[in-house]
């Protein structure tokens, strides 16, 4: 019972000191805006994958005649979809995630150091150019991106109209 005793006393200044590394780790992700910029990524994800979602079911539907019934079925099959793709990570758990791949790298000073630089009149600055920075940037790989997804999807679509035709494996009823 001693020894117990003793490996919890020995270990509680650790835990502790993992604690207060945690909390460094989570100022400076909140310094640096990173918790804004994740949660910002989360909410996007969301949407995206809401907006494929619905692309998805609207094809679907455009090849069928579904009754009021069946219709709802679909909505609901949607909905159900779309809750699973949903993920619940708070910022905590997003923090200590961080902090157990990120914080090994630096010592204690490191730390300090990296919060008062993020806390400077510089270093919110940084942070401010970089918000509007990627902003930017997405925006600008967005509009990029746009026509060659849209050739591919073509190319994809034509290809496959092409194998299901040489196929000539229609569904018999």
């Amino acid at each position: 019972m001693i020894k117990y005793i003793l490996c919890v006393l020995l270990l509680f200044p650790c835990m502790a000191n993992a604690d207060q590394r945690t909390d460094k780790i989570e100022t400076l992700m909140r310094a640096q805006g990173l918790l804004e910029m994740w949660q910002q990524q989360i909410d996007y994800g969301k949407v995206e994958g809401e907006k494929q979602a619905k692309q998805i079911i609207e094809q679907m539907l455009s090849q069928l005649n579904p009754n009021e019934e069946f219709k709802i079925r679909f909505e609901k099959s949607f909905l159900n979809f779309i809750s699973k793709l949903q993920n619940n990570w708070t910022a905590q758990e997003i923090v200590d995630i961080w902090a157990r791949f990120y914080g090994p790298h630096f010592s204690e000073d490191e730390l300090d150091e990296l919060i008062s630089f993020y806390t400077s009149d510089i270093g919110k600055k940084d942070v401010m150019a970089a918000k509007l920075a990627v902003a930017e940037f997405t925006v600008y790989f967005q509009k990029e991106s746009k026509p060659i997804m849209e050739k591919a999807t073509n190319e994809y679509i034509a290809e496959l109209k092409l194998v299901a035709r040489e196929c000539n494996c229609k569904k018999i009823k």
